[in-house]
């Protein structure tokens, strides 16, 4: 199989993950090319740190809930290398070759500064749908450290943050390669609570649809 040969780092934010993200961290664990993990522990009131730590990656955690935006941008302040890999901590069918597809476009085709890893359409859920439908909020991809926005403002972003990365490189430098046989473990699954599941998701939604409006808001100001 085809390996990475410069340094990578692997960034995984995570709330309340500790039922998930172990067997994320079981995979990624076994791949030797992998040089770095970080999860970032976003102030979870489980034991998703507890979790991480017993795989002896680096685990940083929070004190108060910043968003997936802030946990990002503590997982690439914190990275030592320039390749970074973003993970979702919630995966399931994770495998080797699904972070080589990610990575191959910016390794070794050179034709992307950012590369979006979507779920393929096997199994028919609502996030695998999104997911497809707009590639862009994916959280698995692959970008170098240079290409990023400043950190200060992928923070302050939340669950709007995969958007606003994505939309900062131009669409030809983009592109969207299918993860087949990966998907992930939806909201509504992760409580009993089916009510609390449900209005996490809206809260998702709710964040995209803010900065989107946020951006356009500037365009046209910017236009005047």
């Amino acid at each position: 199989m085809i390996k990475i040969n410069e340094p990578i780092s692997v960034i995984i934010p995570a709330y309340n993950e500790a039922k998930n993200v172990g067997r994320v961290l079981n995979v990624l664990k076994k791949i030797k090319w992998i040089d770095e993990i970080i999860v970032v522990d976003d102030a979870s009131i489980d034991k998703t740190s507890e979790v991480a730590s017993n795989y002896h990656v680096k685990v940083i955690r929070h004190q108060v809930n910043q968003g997936k935006g802030g946990a990002m941008a503590t997982g690439v302040s914190t990275a030592k290398h320039d390749l970074l890999l973003f993970l979702d901590a919630d995966l399931i069918g994770l495998k080797e070759e699904h972070l080589l597809s990610i990575l191959s476009p910016i390794v070794f085709l050179k034709k992307a500064d950012l590369s979006l890893g979507v779920f393929s359409l096997d199994e028919i859920t609502g996030t695998n749908f999104a997911n497809r439908v707009f590639p862009s909020i994916t959280g698995q991809r692959a970008i170098r450290r240079g290409s990023l926005p400043e950190l200060a403002k992928i923070a302050k972003t939340r669950y709007g943050v995969d958007l606003f990365i994505s939309r900062h490189i131009s669409k030809p430098r983009r592109t969207v390669v299918k993860l087949k046989g990966l998907t992930q473990v939806i909201k509504e699954e992760k409580n009993d609570d089916i009510v609390a599941g449900l209005k996490s998701r809206f809260k998702m939604y709710k964040e995209i649809l803010k900065l989107i409006s946020d951006e356009n808001k500037i365009k046209k100001v910017n236009k005047t």
